[in-house]
């Protein structure tokens, strides 16, 4: 039954670069019969597609855009998942390839894994590949020239949103720390931040390579401001080579 069925890619497109996408998404993106991407509501635009539509084919390729409502209530957004799955389902089983596009990696915090999770569960048939993408954490980290980590360093990677308490935790607990999706809490952390003396140790960052993107190490002058979804904040904490000098990026 495999062998009736399209292939199911998930495909990272990086973090608005359309230069950063691998030769492997652009060359799968050409070719399969169908092209999805998550939008927060009906006809409405993609950041994802964004990146990689002077890529696809309209008049050969199918072109759908699944609702992926920006929320947090799960008793509401599991059938409206299932919901995108059905599309992409009835697709592949019709023996179409599908292509679903990410922004950044599709295995790390993304819209791709709602819909992948149901598929695998209720069609395990389906064959599916994911293609890796360069994520917004090693993109952002490159445009600012600041490590992730080296050595022994432990680097922690969570949502902003998650509990302001466990946070501090983190900070005060990993030599590298990546809060995600800061937009709506940004100046809740940017007060944790000063609190903590990590002010002059942390990068913000927002879709790089996308022309409303940006990198700073002036988080003040983004106080009171609406940030993106995908903005991003690396802190980085000064510590002692092996060979005894400072980290040198700070």
């Amino acid at each position: 039954m495999t062998q009736e069925c399209g292939m199911f890619y998930g495909i990272g497109v990086g973090p608005g670069d359309p230069e950063l996408l691998t030769r492997k998404a652009e060359r799968l993106l050409r070719a399969v019969d169908v092209v999805c991407y998550p939008a927060c509501k009906p006809g409405a635009s993609s950041y994802a597609f964004g990146i990689v539509k002077d890529l696809i084919d309209r008049e050969r390729q199918t072109v759908h855009g699944l609702v992926f409502p920006m929320e947090k209530d799960f008793a509401r957004l599991v059938p409206i998942w299932r919901e995108s799955a059905q599309v992409i389902v009835a697709d592949l089983l019709a023996g179409k390839h599908v292509a679903f596009v990410t922004e950044g990696d599709p295995m790390l915090y993304s819209t791709f894994l709602h819909v992948y999770d149901i598929i695998a569960a209720e069609h395990p048939f389906i064959p599916v590949e994911v293609v890796p993408g360069v994520s917004s954490i090693s993109a952002g980290a490159a445009a600012g020239c600041v490590p992730l980590a080296q050595g022994d360093e432990k680097i922690a990677i969570i949502p902003a949103t998650y509990h302001v308490s466990e946070i501090r935790t983190v900070l005060e607990q990993y030599d590298t720390i990546v809060l995600m999706k800061v937009g709506s809490v940004f100046d809740q952390m940017f007060a944790l931040l000063e609190e903590l003396h990590l002010l002059d140790q942390a990068l913000l960052f927002s879709r790089i390579g996308n022309r409303k993107g940006f990198v700073t190490r002036d988080l003040a002058a983004y106080r009171g401001k609406r940030l993106g979804y995908l903005t991003t904040l690396l802190v980085k904490k000064e510590t002692t080579r092996a060979w005894g000098g400072e980290d040198e990026s700070e």
